[in-house]
C-alpha cells in the first residue's frame, strides 16, 4: 500500500501514530503546532479528538474506501483502469461493478442509474452505443474519486 500524502501541503514527509492518526512534519513546521489527519480519509484530525486513535469523522471509511488506489484491473472490463469503489450519485452507497457489459450500473438501494467510468446520469459510450453519428456524444472518460471529493468537499 502506497504511504498517503498529506491533506494539507501534498507532501509524503508524514509519520503514521496510533490507529488512525499521523502527523505531518512539514505542516507541524508551517504552522507551529502539530498538524495530526486522518490516515484513512485523508482529512484534518478533529482537535477535540485527538484522545481517542479512531477517526470521528462524518463518512471515514466511505472517504477511505473511495480514496483507495485499488484499481479494476481486467483488460477485457468495460470499466477496465476505474476505480474500484464508486459512491452512488443518488444515495452514496459504496458500490463496484461486476465487468461485464456497459459501464453503466444501476444502485441497488436507489435505483439511480449512472456510468462507472465518467460518473454521468447517462452515458453512451462509442463501444456500446448503435448511434456512432451523433456529434453531440461527449467521450467518456475515467474520473478520479479523489476529484470528486475534492469538490464535494
Amino acid at each position: 500500500m502506497t504511504s498517503p500524502k498529506c491533506p494539507g501541503c501534498q507532501r509524503s514527509d508524514i509519520r503514521k501514530l496510533d490507529g488512525q492518526r499521523a502527523v505531518c512534519r512539514t505542516c507541524s513546521k508551517a504552522k507551529r503546532c502539530v498538524f495530526q489527519f486522518c490516515w484513512a480519509c485523508q482529512r484534518e484530525w478533529p482537535c477535540n479528538a485527538s484522545t481517542t486513535n479512531s477517526c470521528m469523522l462524518p463518512n471515514c471509511a466511505l472517504r477511505a474506501a473511495l480514496l483507495s488506489v485499488k484499481q479494476i484491473s481486467d483488460p477485457q472490463s468495460s470499466v477496465n483502469g476505474c476505480p474500484y469503489f464508486r459512491a452512488c450519485l443518488g444515495c452514496q452507497a459504496l458500490l463496484t461493478h461486476n465487468g461485464e457489459g456497459c459501464p453503466n450500473i444501476i444502485c441497488p438501494h436507489c435505483d439511480k442509474e449512472f456510468c462507472f467510468r465518467c460518473l454521468r446520469p447517462e452515458c453512451y459510450d462509442d463501444e456500446y452505443d448503435d448511434d456512432d453519428d451523433d456529434p453531440d456524444t461527449e467521450p467518456c472518460v475515467i474520473v478520479d474519486n479523489a476529484e470528486i471529493i475534492k469538490h464535494k468537499g
